[in-house]
């Protein structure tokens, strides 16, 4: 492990006699304030005890849902059932919001984007709303929406795609044959901010948007915080289902950084440098442990090693997966984790 000095927690949540799946009567404690990376084989009981165990405790603790970085898990309510029976908990008072960031999509349709989910859009249709022309016509900021139906392209509704029903296959979607993907009516487009449409700016990368936004607070806020996961090359209005799992959890890890954080926060990630390129992996670190620096809690379940050797804290699992699962085999520091005789993890961060 790299010669980092662990962050001290602020405080503790214990979990005692947990029972769920291949957990049996397991006792845990999650430091507060630090960088928590949960470790162990497949199978071992990891996502059991972050996800679903730590994510229920906190939920029922505020009496409130979580506040998902991204899209509701439509397979949430079928669990609900299926809880840990827990005997006590201690620490949680601690703790002020729980937020989940996963690869799931922002959204399943072309209609979703990223200027739409960041909010920054918002921004960006009241600066087309206060130009001359628009209060001329009597325009508002919902005229450049393209969910309202008087500023919209009447064909595609706005979506810039047409569905495409292909016989004996899955159906797709198509630039749409009046708006050649514009999504607006012909007299929206012509309101210009600064000599560019509302669709000149949606075509706009991060980094062009950046410099031509600039002067525009709301939005400038947005966008440097998509700038700093490394997503300056997306365009505004790219729809969500053309973005990767990667790039959706940056954008929901972005849309987070922007906002005012109100009290302590909990933020669970389950796998988050899946599928990522080491260089992403390094862009997303560098805002996790920003959060933890902020004064807050992040809890990973997470393979790559080098991920567990830069947390404060690791929990590993084990020994084995499934009925050979369910127990923590080490916890401690990464070092100490590396020197626990038994552990599976242990010989990959030596």
């Amino acid at each position: 492990p790299p010669d980092r000095t662990p962050r001290k927690p602020t405080g503790t949540i214990a979990l005692r006699g947990i029972t769920l799946h291949n957990l049996r009567g397991l006792d845990a404690d999650f430091p507060l304030g630090v960088f928590t990376a949960v470790t162990g084989v497949s199978g071992s009981g990891k996502s059991t005890l972050v996800t679903r165990v730590l994510a229920d405790v906190v939920r029922d603790h505020l009496g409130t849902a979580e506040e998902p970085a991204g899209a509701q898990d439509p397979e949430a309510e079928d669990a609900a059932d299926d809880r840990a029976r827990i005997a006590s908990v201690e620490g949680l008072s601690a703790v002020g919001r729980l937020v989940r960031v996963d690869q799931k999509p922002i959204g399943r349709t072309p209609r979703s984007n990223l200027a739409t989910y960041t909010g920054l859009f918002d921004a960006v249709r009241k600066v087309f709303a206060a130009t001359d022309e628009s209060r001329a016509r009597g325009y508002t900021a919902g005229r450049f929406s393209f969910n309202v139906a008087a500023g919209r392209c009447q064909t595609c509704q706005g979506e810039g795609f047409v569905a495409v029903e292909l016989l004996f296959l899955p159906g797709t979607y198509a630039p749409c044959t009046a708006c050649h993907g514009a999504r607006y009516h012909p007299e929206t487009l012509e309101i210009s901010y600064r000599g560019r449409s509302v669709a000149d700016v949606l075509a706009m990368t991060v980094d062009t948007a950046a410099e031509f936004l600039a002067d525009v607070p709301a939005a400038a806020r947005s966008l440097r915080t998509l700038r700093e996961v490394g997503l300056g090359y997306l365009r505004l209005g790219q729809p969500a289902t053309e973005l990767s799992g990667g790039e959706a959890q940056r954008i929901k890890l972005a849309t987070e950084l922007q906002r005012t954080r109100r009290g302590h926060t909990l933020y669970l990630l389950d796998e988050p440098t899946t599928g990522l390129h080491p260089a992403d992996t390094e862009v997303l670190l560098r805002q996790l442990h920003g959060l933890v620096d902020a004064g807050h809690t992040v809890v990973v379940v997470e393979h790559d090693m080098g991920v567990v050797a830069g947390a404060d804290h690791v929990i590993d699992l084990g020994p084995g997966g499934g009925a050979d699962g369910g127990r923590i085999v080490a916890a401690g520091t990464p070092r100490e984790v590396a020197a626990t005789p038994g552990s599976r993890t242990a010989p990959y961060l030596a």
